[in-house]
């Protein structure tokens, strides 16, 4: 009787285990939509930085402004801006000489947020002399219910010059 009872026992955590594995959805596997949206994700993350680096550049504050989330913030080496005090930087003559150059260590997309991590070489004219400098920035990018992609925030520092 014990052995048949035992046997009962295996029989419906069998069963159970079966009808869970039925139930339970698979780990989802990237479905080909899904990878060709991320992909198309990162290219529209890219463009909007191209955007954003060209607003910079020819101080486009309206442009700069629908690019960047209300809720903005940016800290630019032990200093925070909100988008207009961030925008504001960015007021003045356009450098005609001023170009930018970015290389990303990092796209990572999650959903409706993403980050990038990247550096960028700046090279212009600032009170009649060349300059070059080198910057690392993290900044982070949500996905409003339009589907359009905004910037939430960034942090950038100087890269200090090799000595």
């Amino acid at each position: 009787m014990r052995s048949q009872l035992r046997v009962l026992k295996v029989q419906v955590l069998g069963w159970t285990l079966v009808c869970c594995m039925a139930v339970s959805p698979a780990p989802a596997e990237p479905t080909g939509s899904q990878a060709a949206s991320a992909t198309d994700a990162r290219q529209q993350l890219l463009d909007l930085e191209k955007e954003w680096a060209a607003a910079e550049s020819k101080r486009d504050a309206t442009v700069l402004r629908r690019i960047l989330d209300d809720r903005f913030v940016a800290t630019l080496g032990v200093k925070t801006y909100e988008k207009e005090a961030f925008i504001a930087l960015f007021a003045g003559d356009v450098d005609p000489t001023a170009s930018q150059t970015f290389s990303y260590e990092a796209v990572i997309i999650d959903g409706d947020t993403a980050v990038l991590v990247a550096t960028e070489t700046a090279q212009g004219t600032k009170e009649g002399a060349a300059y070059t400098a080198v910057y690392k920035y993290t900044a982070t990018y949500i996905r409003h219910r339009d589907g359009h992609w905004a910037a939430l925030a960034e942090h950038i520092v100087k890269v200090p010059q090799a000595k």
